[in-house]
């Protein structure tokens, strides 16, 4: 059976605040930097992170393996994130089902390891892991895309 990003990521019964994701390995990346794409390796999802929002920390779903997951290509799933600390940023988590926003926050574990966490009232979260595709580019060509 085919399982589907949109509802085991970022659909509410599978995971009441978010998803989340984790890091990648790339040569040269910075160790702290989640610029760049990230794959979620259970459907095979790719996750590009990139500077928006005057310096913030974005992120959007740019490829899918399954048909059903295609749909959310395009969708802005982390939003407005601001670097809380060494490898850690706070923002908000879209969810492409339900169409609420939840609490998400990015931790670079290693250069190719990242942790995606969402939480619904601070306190039911849920996150993954997810591998780092390739560093970030100089200069990011999604900084002016539209947050859907």
């Amino acid at each position: 059976m085919t399982r589907s990003f949109a509802r085991e990521l970022l659909a509410p019964a599978a995971l009441l605040a978010a998803a989340a994701l984790a890091c990648g390995s790339a040569a040269g990346a910075s160790s702290n930097d989640p610029r760049g794409v990230w794959l979620r390796p259970e459907g095979g999802v790719r996750f590009s992170f990139y500077d928006c929002e005057n310096g913030k920390l974005c992120a959007k779903v740019v490829a899918a393996q399954n048909a059903e997951d295609r749909s959310s290509i395009g969708a802005v799933i982390l939003r407005g994130a601001t670097q809380t600390g060494p490898n850690h940023w706070a923002g908000q988590i879209f969810n492409v089902e339900d169409g609420k926003t939840y609490d998400g926050f990015v931790t670079v574990d290693s250069p190719t390891r990242l942790t995606l966490k969402g939480c619904l009232w601070g306190m039911l979260c849920s996150g993954e892991t997810w591998t780092r595709v390739s560093a970030p580019p100089a200069a990011h060509a999604m900084v002016g895309d539209d947050l859907r």
